[in-house]
């Protein structure tokens, strides 16, 4: 999708990417001029960051759960600010909101960008106007960050560190990488510390996660054999077993991890380089943990650590009411027989991966996670005692509209993890070339009475030279057998290239993007949306681009923009949807207000 054709059209898609994200300051102006005074958790931050721009140091709130990133770094903001034009001198809710917003529409954007480039590794050849993809734009208008973009939260500000510290990172992994980049990243990873703490399950164990994969990919060669036996005896040769999620089964989860472990412990020097700077990060944590008794700093009596395996059930629903419009050509090619699937969703998928999950799988997960919900639905004080928020109405309907009901639900979170996972694999990874077919001696001709037409070709010289003093050159030989060693080699460097391109769709990804998740969510007691923004953003900037339809990748000129808006179809769907949802949200937010009968006259707001 970098690599869009030059026409008219495509360049003015193009500029027209970054003024979507003028939706953002949009929204923010509408926000103040209905709701100008702090509202709910607004009315602990405002004040907090008010009281450090009075240079109030020492004042706290001890209702605020979070480290004072979000104050500092409105303060640094309006300060040069304050320098440059002579105001704000008084920081209102607007003000601090404005902080926020310039964040979500302005650096969040770019880098964002920047990770989507080196994730995907491709070279952004856009113009410097229209730097910004469809993809980065999409992400900014996911309707729970879009929503908090326009109120002072501290999601906006956790994520873009986050994002920041992985572009750190990835730079890391470039050749000509120099230890400027790690201590870049180690002031950023502890930096993250500081907006959220459950921050430090991205920047330590997700990014250290992906980095030791790395390490192992690059002096591993595939294991070819399925056996566990096999696959932990070939830790030991340097035989990695990871395969493309599409081909996974259940049984392939835990034999990737079974191999990944095998390799380690068999390069234990290695691995414990590449994690140094993510222990390092982890060990800053424990000592704010043991400094402050607890990982909250206020509520403590609220947040207490928790286990909550029922928070790894509600991530699918959530995955799949906000990102279906990425799903359904996905889906579409994995369910939908050849003969009814659509030409222009046939993506070209082979038979071995057009398939549901096993029976198997059905029968060990299901069942795994009905008992989650039997004995680990837990249900928050602030849950069911506060209808402003959405989660509100999910559990009235979940726990209040029949005793079977949450258990129901496991079909949707079966079905729901299924396609977001499978969606992580559906790229196209090919195999490598057949190069021992290709670079081979050339047989020697068969005695035969027809004449080999090299053989003619070769003796045509050889007449026209007749009689010249000079002698003829020796003919073209054939060229030699290569080597099976170098062939084998040269064949497993490119298989090696390609799970480097292509890591994103390996079974070990989804490994490591699954535990970082759940150590952020199975600690927290309360189910709160603006909590998965970080994985869902995860998830979605490494979900590969969907693949050319089969019938446009020779496409025409004059079909080059039906062939582009089949290609994109996807994104622009999940732009309208994205749009429908904010409109909806910010309008109920906006003008459906009520009153509690507790509080006559207060305005009650809807939000995430």
């Amino acid at each position: 999708m970098n690599a869009q054709p030059r026409s008219g059209l495509a360049l003015a898609a193009r500029y027209a990417v970054p003024f979507g994200l003028l939706l953002i300051p949009i929204w923010m102006t509408q926000v103040n001029n209905v709701v100008p005074e702090p509202y709910l958790d607004e009315a602990f931050h405002i004040p907090q960051a008010q009281a450090y721009w009075a240079h109030k140091w020492t004042q706290w709130d001890p209702k605020i759960t979070t480290p004072p990133g979000l104050y500092i770094f409105s303060y640094v903001v309006c300060a040069l600010i304050l320098l440059l034009r002579g105001s704000p001198e008084q920081l209102d809710p607007p003000a601090l909101r404005a902080t926020n917003a310039a964040a979500a529409a302005v650096l969040l954007p770019l880098r964002l960008q920047t990770a989507l480039d080196a994730v995907r590794r491709q070279r952004n050849t856009r113009p410097s106007g229209a730097w910004l993809s469809h993809t980065v734009l999409n992400i900014c208008l996911f309707p729970p960050l879009f929503f908090l973009s326009g109120l002072y939260y501290t999601d906006v500000l956790a994520l873009l560190v986050v994002v920041e510290a992985y572009n750190w990172d990835l730079s890391r992994t470039l050749p000509k990488a120099a230890p400027l980049e790690t201590a870049v990243f180690l002031v950023l990873g502890v930096v993250a510390l500081a907006f959220r703490q459950t921050n430090i399950f991205w920047v330590s164990v997700f990014f250290g996660g992906l980095q030791v994969v790395r390490r192992i990919r690059r002096v591993t060669k595939n294991c070819e054999s399925s056996n566990v036996a096999d696959i932990v005896a070939a830790g030991s040769k340097y035989e990695l077993y990871d395969p493309v999620v599409l081909d996974a089964s259940l049984a392939d989860y835990f034999k990737t991890a079974v191999s990944l472990c095998s390799v380690a412990l068999n390069n234990l020097g290695a691995v414990f380089y590449a994690l140094m700077p993510y222990l390092l990060i982890l060990a800053a944590f424990g000592g704010f943990v043991l400094w402050n008794g607890s990982v909250v700093l206020g509520h403590k009596e609220y947040h207490t650590a928790s286990l909550h395996l029922a928070q790894m059930l509600y991530i699918w629903p959530y995955f799949l009411f906000f990102s279906w419009p990425l799903l359904l050509a996905p889906m579409a090619n994995i369910i939908l027989p050849k003969f009814m699937l659509p030409k222009f969703l046939n993506q070209g998928l082979s038979a071995s991966r057009r398939k549901l999950p096993k029976l198997l799988t059905v029968f060990i997960v299901l069942p795994m996670m009905l008992a989650v919900v039997h004995y680990n639905t837990i249900v928050h004080p602030f849950t069911l005692a506060d209808n402003r928020h959405y989660v509100f109405y999910v559990f009235r309907i979940l726990l209040g509209s029949h005793p079977y009901t949450r258990y129901a639900a496991t079909i949707v979170y079966f079905l729901g993890a299924w396609m977001i996972i499978s969606a992580m694999g559906f790229s196209p990874v090919t195999a490598a070339p057949g190069l021992a077919s290709v670079v081979k001696a050339q047989p020697t001709a068969p005695s035969s009475s027809a004449e080999n037409p090299t053989e003619k070709a070769e003796k045509k010289p050889e007449r026209k030279q007749k009689g010249s003093k000079k002698p003829t050159p020796a003919a073209s030989s054939a060229p030699a057998p290569i080597d099976p060693k170098v062939l084998a080699d040269l064949q497993e460097h490119i298989r090696r290239r390609q799970r480097l391109e292509h890591e994103t769709s390996r079974v070990s990804f989804v490994l490591v993007w699954l535990a970082a998740t759940a150590l952020s969510l199975i600690t927290a007691p309360l189910v709160e949306p603006r909590y998965l923004i970080i994985p869902w953003v995860m998830w979605r900037l490494h979900l590969p681009a969907s693949p050319t339809p089969v019938v446009y990748r020779r496409a025409s000129d004059e079909k080059d923009l039906e062939a582009r808006l089949a290609i994109n179809f996807p994104l622009f769907l999940e732009t309208a949807w994205f749009l429908l949802v904010n409109v909806v949200t910010g309008a109920l937010f906006l003008r459906g207000g009520f009153e509690w009968p507790q509080e006559p006259g207060k305005i009650q707001r809807f939000l995430w």
